[in-house]
C-alpha cells in the first residue's frame, strides 16, 4: 500500500513536471518529494518503528539516494530505448466529421516510469529489510 501510494505520487509529479522540465529534473523531484512520504509511511506502516533515529533516517536518505539516482538513470535509459508513441482513446462521430480525443498517454514515459520505479522497488525493499529497518537483536 506504502509503494502504491508512493508511485502514484511519483508518478503524477514527474507527469506534470515533464510538460515543462527536462524529464531528469522531473523525475528527480518526483522521487525527492515521494521519498519522504515513504519514508514516514514505511516507518510507520510497514516497519512498525515509533521512535526517531537520526541514524536511521540517515541511512534511508542514502538508499533513496542510491535508489533514486538509479530510478532516474534507468528511466533515462528506457526513454531512450522505448518508442515515442501515444496511446489515445478517441470518440468518432462519422455522420457529424466530428473526432474527439478521450485519452492519450505517451507510452514510452509510461512504461519507463514503471521499469525504473520496479529497478529501485527492488533495491529499495533490500535496503530497507536489511540495512535501514532491520531489527535489532533481542539482548
Amino acid at each position: 500500500m506504502v509503494g502504491g501510494l508512493s508511485f502514484v505520487v511519483d508518478l503524477a509529479i514527474y507527469y506534470t513536471l515533464s510538460q515543462f522540465l527536462p524529464t531528469y529534473i522531473a523525475k528527480s523531484t518526483a522521487i525527492v518529494i515521494a521519498t519522504f512520504l515513504n519514508y514516514r509511511l514505511n516507518k510507520a506502516w510497514t516497519w512498525g518503528q515509533k521512535e526517531k533515529s537520526r541514524t536511521q533516517f540517515a541511512q534511508y536518505v542514502m538508499l533513496y539516494a542510491t535508489s533514486g539516482t538509479l530510478n532516474v538513470l534507468s528511466n533515462e535509459l528506457f526513454l531512450y530505448l522505448l518508442p515515442n508513441a501515444d496511446l489515445v482513446l478517441n470518440l468518432d462521430y462519422p455522420k457529424q466529421a466530428l473526432h474527439q480525443i478521450l485519452f492519450a498517454v505517451k507510452v514510452d514515459k509510461f512504461f519507463a516510469v514503471i521499469l525504473a520505479t520496479l529497478v529501485g522497488m527492488v533495491v529499495n525493499f533490500a535496503g530497507q529489510k536489511l540495512w535501514v529497518f532491520k531489527e535489532k537483536p533481542e539482548a
